[in-house]
């Protein structure tokens, strides 16, 4: 596979500012509920409160043609996007689900999955046959690529690390939770590690993760009531804890942050019940004809500022070292975690309704519609728009005229992050 030449401008430290644009993401409505774990384990308790974010803004600059220098072609679109008959979101209020319980006031549990909000931006992308469909690795077993994908729920505070499995996952998608913390929502198809977590609760935040999977296997510890009931809407293998007896916990993990799972085990019950469907492919990937677009430019670094919580990735010249809080992630086995693609989409986020134990509100990220977003890639960065027209559609991430960034092959994580809380550096 061929690389686009780094671009050799060095830039310092900046803020990046996206000039002011139509908003065409879907106008939601409400304030929201979530809240406690199940049985299986409690959340953590916090004292800040998050604050909502205003609704993305889409960029409206175009980019360039390559140069003359530029080896590689820039991609396509594929032809036009599909056009989609859209339902905007609007109108909705708060809904009693348990009763006792605070009323739901969010907005994805209340959409059919396939209700389109905005309307597409390039085709979906195609999985090239003989890879896998959520890296665009080569898969020496072509019999994986037809089992569903796994969902596991994972927590993401200091107490709960080194995460076991988390460098076999393809996809991860980091969410906000009460307090500014993050949570995990790592997915694994192509590998299979012998153990993951810790296993953590879920949010409706998740049902904007699961639905684009085609039914996956869901693993989480539970949801406040409400929650539960409403997650349990939507089309995936429910293998949670609260469920089965085949979670376990940790000798030599702390109380709470120690429950764990043999994936192995949870395929085969998904397998021996004949649910779940192979999950689609997520991500355009780079080849020895296709390379970025003429926007792309050079950087070294670039950090993700929740309420609680840093992320920054530093590229090693293969992947993006990633480091939570100035301390480096590495998983159970002490290794590194440096993933070689990682995609940014501002979104809103709203209060649920829910409070957590320490009175926090419990919030809903809304990773549906489109906003504005970034990917980093092969020591590089493009902004983006990312699109995602239903709860379950795959997202596509295009420059602002709609053409597709392609990713290097491998594992990607997703940061759905507030509005404004990127910086990008450079050597």
């Amino acid at each position: 596979m061929s690389s686009q030449p780094l671009l050799p401008s060095p830039r310092a430290l900046r803020r990046i500012v996206f000039p002011t644009g139509l908003f065409v993401g879907a106008v939601l409505v409400g304030a929201c509920g979530g809240g406690d774990d199940g049985a299986a384990a409690d959340d953590v308790v916090v004292d800040e409160t998050t604050s909502t974010t205003e609704a993305a803004i889409v960029v409206t600059e175009t980019t360039t043609t390559a140069s003359e220098e530029q080896p590689l072609s820039p991609p396509t679109t594929r032809g036009p996007a599909p056009v989609l008959n859209v339902d905007p979101i609007e109108g909705f209020g708060a809904i009693n689900v348990v009763s006792g319980e605070p009323p739901y006031s969010g907005i994805l549990a209340q959409l059919d999955a396939d209700r389109a909000v905005v309307q597409a931006a390039a085709l979906p992308p195609e999985q090239v046959p003989g890879t896998a469909p959520l890296t665009g690795l080569p898969l020496a077993d072509s019999s994986i690529a037809e089992r569903p994908a796994m969902v596991v729920k994972i927590d993401n505070t200091a107490a709960a690390r080194p995460h076991a499995g988390l460098n076999d996952a393809d996809l991860v998608y980091v969410t906000q939770v009460e307090g500014g913390f993050t949570r995990l929502a790592a997915v694994f198809h192509s590998q299979t590690p012998p153990e993951i977590g810790p296993v953590r609760s879920a949010r409706t935040t998740d049902i904007s993760v699961f639905t684009s999977l085609n039914e996956p296997v869901f693993v989480w510890s539970g949801a406040n009531p409400g929650h539960r009931v409403l997650i349990r809407r939507y089309d995936m293998v429910d293998l949670g804890a609260a469920t089965r007896s085949e979670y376990y916990r940790a000798a030599d993990r702390p109380s709470v942050y120690d429950l764990m799972i043999d994936p192995t085990v949870l395929w085969g019950i998904a397998e021996s019940i004949g649910e779940g469907g192979a999950p689609p492919a997520h991500f355009e990937y780079r080849n020895e004809i296709t390379g970025l677009p003429a926007s792309a430019q050079a950087t070294s670094s670039f950090r993700i500022d929740y309420s609680s919580a840093t992320m920054e990735y530093a590229w090693n010249g293969r992947g993006w070292a990633r480091t939570q809080n100035s301390e480096p992630h590495l998983d159970a086995d002490g290794i590194p975690i440096a993933p070689e693609n990682v995609v940014i989409a501002e979104v809103r986020q709203v209060d649920t309704g829910k409070r957590d134990g320490a009175g926090s509100p419990v919030i809903e990220q809304q990773f549906i519609g489109s906003g504005r977003g970034w990917v980093f890639t092969d020591g590089q960065f493009v902004r983006v728009v990312w699109t995602k027209p239903s709860l379950d559609a795959v997202a596509t991430w295009t420059t602002p005229d709609g053409v597709p960034v392609p990713l290097t092959p491998g594992q990607t994580w997703i940061e759905l992050a507030p509005a404004d809380s990127v910086t990008i550096g450079d050597s």
